[in-house]
């Protein structure tokens, strides 16, 4: 990522006094970015342009910018120029420029995620204070997908759900989840047996799973995922009824069908990673030791096999 002094630029104005004081000085801001209160970098790299104004609105006096912060492009390296304080006359204002270069749609998303919400934008906030109270405004840069993928619901893979307990907790406040032969996964211990669990070894032992047991493993483990995505994000499936095929062919020993169906089961997982998450959830940190160390593999041999067998 590279950030540039160059721009930015928003929204709102509030100026914060204090009632019954005669305000010898009063200050207003407006933020930009490419010249408008919002922008979607569509392509990368992109480069947002954000301008700062501060405006002094007294009628009479002159007033002064004691402070001008932007604490999330503080970490891009931006600064208010001309640095405070700054002697701003009767009608007239003062405006720092600043630019940020974003070189793909991940470095965007971390971005945005640096204000605090969970999502695709990147409101940063910026303050000019005074001595009287502060002005606050916004911008807003919304980190497109250069895919041109549209999704309505986000679904996330098998190593986000593994690694975030909180998700997993979230998607297990909704019951008990049903995952055929290998049983019903109640709590946390067990979920994350499933998602850490070695598909090619049991539990305990060690010893090499049969073909039957490793195909059901991974298709158990893509149903979870798939679960806690429609629990958690809504959407559905394609078809729609994919998570009860899935759950019938578990009780089976037919691998080819399970076979083609988890495959389904991970695009299906895999298709809107990059969608933002709904409104109100937090997925928590990302702690892959810990979630690891809580899991219990619940599976145990089965001493069937494939009928018929694959190659």
């Amino acid at each position: 990522m590279k950030a540039l002094s160059s721009w930015m630029g928003a929204a709102c104005a509030a100026v914060v006094g204090f009632s019954g004081v005669a305000q010898a000085h009063d200050l207003t801001c407006t933020k930009l970015v490419n010249g408008q209160a919002s922008v979607t970098a569509s392509t990368y790299p992109f480069t947002a342009n954000f301008s700062f104004q501060v405006n002094n609105v007294h009628p009479t006096l002159p007033s002064i910018l004691l402070t001008a912060t932007d604490p999330l492009l503080a970490g891009e390296g931006f600064v208010f120029n001309p640095p405070p304080p700054v002697v701003i006359p009767v009608g007239a204002s003062v405006t720092s420029n600043f630019s940020v270069t974003l070189d793909t749609v991940e470095e965007c998303r971390a971005l945005a995620l640096l204000d605090g919400l969970p999502d695709n934008n990147i409101d940063n906030t910026f303050t000019a204070g005074f001595d009287l109270g502060s002005s606050l405004c916004t911008a807003r840069v919304t980190c497109g997908d250069p895919s041109g993928e549209v999704c309505e619901n986000a679904t996330r893979g098998l190593d986000f759900w593994r690694n975030h307990i909180p998700a997993v907790q979230q998607c297990l406040a909704g019951g008990p989840i049903p995952l055929g032969s290998i049983g019903i996964v109640i709590g946390l211990a067990g979920a994350e047996g499933i998602l850490w669990g070695n598909p090619d070894r049991y539990p305990i032992t060690n010893l090499p799973r049969s073909q039957l047991d490793r195909i059901r493993f991974l298709a158990g483990r893509e149903l979870f995922v798939a679960t806690c995505n429609q629990r958690v994000f809504g959407g559905v499936t394609v078809p729609a009824n994919l998570l009860e095929l899935i759950l019938t062919a578990l009780g089976t020993v037919n691998c080819a069908d399970l076979t083609s169906l988890t495959t389904q089961l991970s695009t299906y997982n895999n298709s809107c990673t990059t969608a933002p998450f709904p409104g109100g959830f937090d997925p928590g940190p990302s702690t892959p030791e810990a979630a690891e160390a809580l899991g219990i593999d619940p599976t145990i041999p089965t001493g069937l096999f494939c009928i018929p067998p694959l190659p």
